[in-house]
């Protein structure tokens, strides 16, 4: 529908598609439907998309080791990604709880979601160490319904 439009960029994010949600998405829908938000696009830290961390983190292996220029030609599309949709969204949110290491890549996404530190970027909450929590996020670390979003990262704010 039209209207502001949210962008996240999570771990691992989804296994929907754009014909079918999964659990991920419904829980941003929940999350993003108390706001003036429209609607939203998820993008993922990784060029690949798994349900498994683990096989995300070996697929991150075999092809850092085996197809290394294939690997940095995808990384470097994925970012170009992140930052057009970030210059189009509203607003942006970081949700990837401890999935994520602060790695190189990790600030070359942070980057391209600030467009380089002049736009804020958001989290639906924080964990106990300040990382941005995963809207599926369990038991008391889950985020509750209606929750106001956190300020994660002010634009300006050395990455």
């Amino acid at each position: 529908r039209p209207g502001p439009r949210a962008l996240i960029c999570m771990c691992n994010a989804s296994s929907a598609d754009g014909k079918k949600n999964d659990p991920t998405i419904n829980r941003c829908i929940e999350l993003l439907s108390v706001g003036i938000i429209a609607g939203f696009t998820v993008v993922n830290w990784e060029p690949h998309v798994s349900a498994s961390p683990k096989e995300l983190y070996d697929w991150r292996d075999r092809m850092g080791r085996e197809h290394r220029a294939e690997y940095y030609r995808m990384r470097a599309r994925n970012l170009a990604l992140i930052r057009v949709l970030s210059a189009r969204a509203t607003v942006r949110y970081v949700a990837w709880g401890r999935l994520v290491p602060y790695v190189p890549l990790t600030y070359k996404v942070l980057g391209a979601m600030s467009l380089d530190g002049t736009r804020d970027l958001y989290a639906f909450g924080t964990t106990k160490d300040g990382a941005p929590k995963h809207p599926m996020a369990r038991g008391r670390h889950r985020i509750p319904a209606g929750a106001e979003p956190v300020l994660w990262r002010p634009a300006h704010e050395k990455i």
